[in-house]
């Protein structure tokens, strides 16, 4: 059996450097700290939503609450995601984080329309993944490394602004004590950055942790942590179960498209999560399994969309806490089960879940602002996987410059008409819509088109083979791709001349439109080749070193992976007009 149909049908080759694989128990001392693990990786991000809260103005007793209903949510989206059978779930263990790219969109919300708005708009963007899940073997041509990596560019762009407002935090600025507020929110920058470049195995993995630790202290030890979270804190009981304090939902038809391209970007990301959660799990991987991709993403978005229900903001699986399952070699899906156990007890306790909104602006900023590096770089290492032509050079500059000035020139935007607002509310929003609208618009004309004959003869094979690579290498196909074609063909051919004593005359003809490379060959004769057993090119070598390092790289490496090395075959013979015709397709 191949590796690809293994994937497809579910059979992993075991990873020989994993300790516990995904179908496997660990020791139940051993699952306990493992799964304490990941509850605790998993909670951290709840100062995300804790931002949130700050910017809609809300009692303290209630954000305490919502803190408590979030880890709830984050329970069952990781039960979700870790299902191992039905429509919904990868299998994987891939917890969910609130996620970077939901910040900016629930922020703009939470100021315009308070935690209604933040709950009925995650809705919304939940439906939008949902539909990308289903759909997403239809969005192939949109799923490029262009558009993708863009996407992934500008959310850090955008969380980037918001991080380094939150680090600053202005507020303070006319205080005699603002240089100790500078200077806590540089120490936990410092220390992040610090342990990434120069940490060794836990330490730099966990950077981040470690970075909001040594904040944490610092911000106690001057006196930033505020007193009215201390008195919520200080009166919460530790059990409790939570109940919304928020029960309505809203919608604003303007920010819509802002909630859309979060959605839509969420959705990416968790085709990239889940294609290294793959690669993780099977040695013999070759390429992404699209049917478990698409169940990931649908277990993604139907998590965000309860999440909203509930009265949480957007979250999406985390590419962090799948790179701690790389560096410790635990991928068991029990453990996910285990870990939602564990983040629905600290959900159950207001003071424990309450905790995470101690965290001072200029701590959780300077977390951001570490997040946000890795997410710039990643988009941009996505986009230049692959060579650019023309059109991605528009599709990049105009859509990146555009994104950009909606924050250099907010007063221009806020001056447009209404309707013209509602795509221009965020950068995320103004720049993923222009790229997809000038990906649609300038994919007229890009099929192409190339054809010449070949004999039973030697050289002419050889020299259609030849014929076929110049090709793929002017048109800057991947050089997987063209590899991979071009040694079918050859197979092909050579099968066709041995199996025909007569001479023969046939055409063959490669047609690309961005999407996929098709080839077909034409030929007279009576012997059709067998086309089970095809492909005599490896598929390409996984990276050295570990891709997994960094803790946002699980996603960019992932989502690399799988708008890079999709080639899925599609094989056709058939009798026409005398003759044999052979098609192949391959998934650019």
């Amino acid at each position: 059996m191949s590796a690809s149909t293994a994937a497809a049908s579910g059979f992993r080759q075991r990873p020989p450097d994993l300790l516990y694989a995904v179908d496997e128990w660990p020791p139940p001392a051993r699952l306990v700290l493992l799964a304490l693990q990941y509850a605790i990786l998993d909670a951290i991000y709840l100062i995300l939503v804790g931002i949130i809260l700050r910017h809609a103005s809300i009692a303290a007793d209630d954000r305490v609450a919502i803190m408590g209903i979030a880890c709830i949510a984050l329970a069952i989206g990781t039960v979700l995601q870790a299902l191992p059978r039905g429509p919904v779930g990868s299998g994987f263990l891939a917890p969910p984080v609130y996620s970077a790219t939901y910040l900016a969109p629930s922020v703009l919300a939470a100021q315009i329309g308070g935690m209604p708005l933040v709950f009925g708009m995650t809705i919304f963007a939940g439906l939008v993944e949902v539909l990308v899940a289903l759909a997403l073997n239809r969005l192939r041509f949109l799923v490029t490394p262009i558009l993708s990596g863009l996407t992934v560019f500008v959310v850090g762009l955008q969380l980037g602004v918001v991080a380094i407002g939150e680090a600053l935090d202005v507020r303070h600025e006319a205080l005699p004590v603002f240089h100790l507020h500078l200077a806590v929110a540089t120490l936990t920058l410092v220390v992040c950055v610090g342990l990434s470049i120069w940490g060794y195995g836990a330490a730099r993995l966990l950077s981040s942790m470690l970075g909001l630790l040594v904040g944490m202290v610092a911000a106690a030890g001057i006196g930033m942590i505020g007193e009215e979270e201390v008195r919520a804190l200080d009166a919460a009981a530790w059990f409790a179960v939570p109940w919304p304090p928020v029960l309505e939902r809203s919608f604003d038809l303007g920010l819509a498209p802002t909630f859309f391209a979060a959605g839509f970007a969420a959705g990416l990301r968790a085709v990239g999560v889940i294609t290294t959660c793959q690669r993780l799990n099977d040695a013999a991987w070759q390429r992404p399994d699209l049917g478990n991709a698409r169940k990931g993403v649908l277990a993604d978005g139907v998590a965000t969309l309860i999440g909203g229900v509930l009265g949480v903001p957007g979250m999406s699986v985390g590419p962090s806490l799948v790179g701690v399952s790389g560096a410790t070699g635990a991928t068991s899906r029990v453990i996910a089960f285990a870990a939602a156990a564990i983040l629905l007890g600290i959900g159950c306790s207001p003071k424990l879940a309450g905790a995470f909104l101690l965290v001072p602006p200029e701590v959780a900023g300077s977390l951001l602002v570490f997040t946000s590096c890795f997410m710039i770089t990643g988009g941009m290492t996505i986009m230049l996987s692959r060579p650019a032509d023309t059109r991605a050079v528009y599709v990049v500059g105009i859509s990146t410059l555009l994104a950009l000035s909606e924050n250099v020139f907010p007063d221009y935007f806020r001056a447009l008409p209404p309707a013209v607002q509602t795509i221009t509310a965020s950068p995320l929003a103004l720049g993923l819509i222009a790229a997809l609208l000038l990906t649609l618009v300038f994919r007229i004309g890009t099929r192409q088109v190339a054809e010449t004959t070949w004999t039973g003869e030697e050289r002419s094979t050889n020299a259609a083979i030849a014929f076929l690579r110049a090709q793929a290498a002017g048109w800057k196909l991947n050089r997987h791709i063209a590899e991979t074609s071009a040694a079918e063909v050859q197979e092909i051919l050579g099968y066709i001349a041995r199996a025909h004593r007569d001479p023969l005359m046939g055409s063959l003809r490669a047609i690309q439109d961005g999407v996929e490379l098709r080839i077909e060959i034409r030929y007279r004769g009576n012997h059709v080749p067998r086309l089970a057993g095809i492909g005599a090119v490896a598929p390409p070598a996984r990276p050295s070193g570990d891709p997994l390092e960094d803790e946002e790289a699980t996603a960019y490496v992932g989502l690399r992976d799988f708008v890079g090395s999709l080639t899925a075959e599609r094989k056709e013979v058939r009798r026409q007009g005398g003759g044999i015709v052979l098609r192949l397709a391959y998934a650019l």
